[in-house]
């Protein structure tokens, strides 16, 4: 499972307030304890605020102390070619977060992603909205993989996130993006991903619902996870899953973490 730490998001108050006051140490300690607890990405984004410059300075002020590499979110283009400027060295380690088949974000941003050949978050929408059905959003995964794969993209570094919606609007909608990541999976050569935030809105015990959400996501083939690795349940839930599943061999790592004490009940 690939870990793509949530902490640096301008969405979350505290985060925003320490962005626009050029909170160096704080921001710098959040990256680092990212990393630490085994973030495979640090995600940014400065949404919130004066994107632009912000977001040059959050990729700088990230890098002096950690050499993971950063995902790049937002979206507007001129944002995320900002922050690939500043990105030191192979510029192609930096994941891209997003485009989607809506017209003016495919027509500003793929040009980005081609260019440096960084992976990319590819979501399950267009010009008309996130699709009702597990069938349409397959198709807009195909109408993806078939413009990127002309354009002689490399897949594997393609994440899909088919856009799980809240079980407080209907209750299949974990069902749903389950069935979504298993054809997914099936059909294209391709990764997928997910926030996990959106499938537990407006419900209680938010937590409990993510980590759940998070194992099962990962036995329907999920790759990836827009996740807050300080969260030890979590992370307890992603190794024991990952041996669960067969990913984990003769159990090293579930067995490395126990040792660490770093598996939470």
């Amino acid at each position: 499972m690939i870990i793509i730490g949530e902490k640096l998001n301008s969405a979350i108050p505290s985060v925003r307030q320490l962005i626009n006051d050029k909170e160096t140490m704080a921001i710098q300690e959040l990256a680092r304890r990212q990393a630490e607890a085994g973030a495979d990405y640090l995600d940014l984004n400065t949404a919130q605020g004066e994107e632009l410059d912000n977001m040059e300075w959050l990729v700088n002020t990230v890098q002096e102390v950690t050499d993971v590499p950063l995902c790049i979110d937002s979206t507007e283009a001129a944002a995320v070619k900002r922050g690939l400027e500043a990105v030191k060295g192979d510029k192609s380690r930096a994941l891209v977060n997003s485009i989607s088949m809506e017209k003016k974000r495919i027509e500003e941003m793929l040009p980005l992603v081609l260019e440096h050949g960084c992976p990319v978050i590819g979501l399950t929408v267009d010009d008309n909205g996130i699709p009702k059905t597990a069938e349409e959003r397959i198709r807009l995964t195909e109408q993806m993989v078939e413009l990127l794969a002309r354009k002689n993209y490399d897949l594997s570094k393609l994440y899909i996130d088919p856009l799980v919606l809240p079980l407080a609007v209907h209750h299949t909608n974990a069902k749903m993006f389950f069935e979504c990541i298993s054809e997914i999976k099936r059909r294209f050569n391709v990764k997928t991903v997910s926030g996990l935030s959106n499938i537990s809105f407006n419900m209680p015990k938010r937590k409990v619902i993510n980590r759940y959400f998070l194992a099962i996501g990962m036995a329907f083939g999920m790759d990836a996870a827009i996740l807050d690795p300080l969260d030890g349940k979590m992370m307890t839930a992603v190794t024991a899953t990952e041996v669960l599943i067969g990913n984990d061999r003769f159990a090293k790592n579930y067995l490395k973490a126990f040792r660490a004490d770093q598996l939470k009940d």
